[in-house]
């Protein structure tokens, strides 16, 4: 299935083509770009853009649109109003996502005139943000109500098959206007670069539409994605980062296999571990560069003179482990896995002789408050053993306290170098 993409190009591998391309792709589909301008820019400025011949436009849509059946087409940046001409008369009759690129994030023009961008409203699914919307409806947007307000203005004043309004800039709220009717689509603020925003939503939305999902939930799915893309974006290029579900996917499957054998050799280990296995059981946690610990569901038992995991590898399997791993990653965030063990004089000793940095809480010195607060003795914990040692701990053990049990805990930067450490200490 082909999802025809027209926009500029971002040399700064931030937005356009290049965040189209991503975003299409990801979701499962071909995607088709057909350039129309290319900008000057890279993450901090955009020094200006030039604007491809309409007829270079002209024959690359109808270069594609003769070899591909066309289920959707997203228009981006056009520049010119030749340009958007030459758009308009060869994207009639196919289904439209229209993002009007009027400016870049950095406040810098990307059209010669508004007017080249109403011209391919009419007919078309519109996406603007908030000020793009007040631009084209001549209307100021100071809550949801006007968002809802100039959704209608657009689409019955230009001619547009529906509009979303995209409340980034005001309540993380998007709103749809179509046939008649208002949906509201409710979001909340998402840490991350937010360059590209504006094509990824409105590659995904295409890409959904061509999918044959009704309008208002691919609006729902598109919103998510994105909401994804921020979440996981590059520092490298402030911006978004459409391919977070292909990433994240791949980390998923590496941290699995990667624990798998891990458990088997931990389990080689055999009677020299047994009885380092505490009370409650041992677990061995990995992370993957998206924050999705593994674990082993279940636990690590005793079994006989030997252990034996209780179930598979899976994500979210150990709540203890997985709080342990990423409050010690807020402060060294190239550890990724962490294995717990029995509490004995004789590791922590054995650990300090063998030149492991070793470090410890003391749950007595807790303060009340955070006994009090659902889950955060091990997050207050790990604080304290990193601050008390001041650099990177390979092992960190508490005492316990009423009902809990000592334990020990071994860091590592990757499943291998935690059973390195393992295998020191049992030796």
């Amino acid at each position: 299935m082909a999802v025809l993409i027209i926009a500029g190009l971002d040399t700064g591998g931030g937005a356009g083509l290049k965040a189209d391309i991503e975003t299409v792709s990801t979701l499962g589909e071909h995607p088709l770009p057909v350039i129309t301008s290319v900008t000057y820019q890279n993450p901090s400025e955009v020094r200006g853009y030039h604007t491809l011949p309409p007829e270079v436009v002209r024959e690359e849509l109808r270069a594609v649109k003769e070899s591909f059946e066309i289920k959707a087409v997203k228009i981006g940046m056009v520049g010119g109003g030749e340009v958007a001409e030459a758009v308009d008369g060869e994207t009639k009759g196919l289904l439209r996502v229209l993002d009007p690129v009027l400016a870049s994030s950095t406040g810098a023009k990307l059209a010669d005139s508004i007017e080249s961008v109403k011209a391919l409203i009419p007919g078309s699914i519109a996406t603007p943000n908030v000020p793009e919307a007040e631009a084209l409806s001549g209307l100021k947007i100071r809550s949801v109500n006007d968002m809802k307000e100039v959704a209608e203005t657009i689409a019955e004043g230009l001619g547009a098959k529906a509009v979303v309004v995209k409340g980034g800039h005001l309540s993380y709220t998007d709103v749809l206007y179509w046939n008649g009717e208002f949906c509201e689509f409710s979001g909340k603020r998402v840490g991350g670069f937010t360059h590209g925003t504006g094509c990824a939503f409105s590659s995904a939305l295409t890409t959904f539409l061509a999918k044959d999902f009704e309008l208002p939930e691919a609006v729902e799915k598109a919103k998510r994605f994105v909401e994804g893309a921020i979440r996981f974006s590059k520092a490298e290029t402030k911006a978004v980062n459409p391919l977070w579900e292909l990433e994240r996917d791949a980390h998923r499957w590496r941290a699995r296999g990667e624990l798998e054998g891990a458990v088997k050799e931990f389990v080689k280990l055999g009677e020299r571990l047994s009885r380092h296995v505490p009370e409650v059981g041992t677990n061995f946690a990995l992370v993957t560069p998206f924050n999705e610990v593994f674990a082993v569901k279940g636990r690590i038992v005793r079994y006989g003179e030997t252990v034996k995991p209780v179930g598979p590898v899976e994500p979210g399997a150990s709540d203890h482990l997985r709080r342990a791993l990423l409050r010690t990653r807020e402060f060294y965030p190239e550890v990724r896995a962490v294995l717990n063990l029995k509490y004995s004089e004789e590791l922590v000793e054995k650990a300090k002789k063998l030149g492991l940095i070793v470090s410890f809480y003391d749950r007595r010195e807790e303060p009340e408050e955070v006994k009090q607060a659902e889950r955060g003795t091990m997050e207050w914990g790990i604080e304290s053993a990193v601050k008390r040692v001041r650099e990177r701990p390979d092992l960190v053990y508490h005492l316990g306290d009423w009902g809990k049990e000592p334990m020990v805990l071994v860091f590592g930067r990757s499943a291998a170098e935690v059973l390195e450490i393992l295998h020191d200490l049992v030796r």
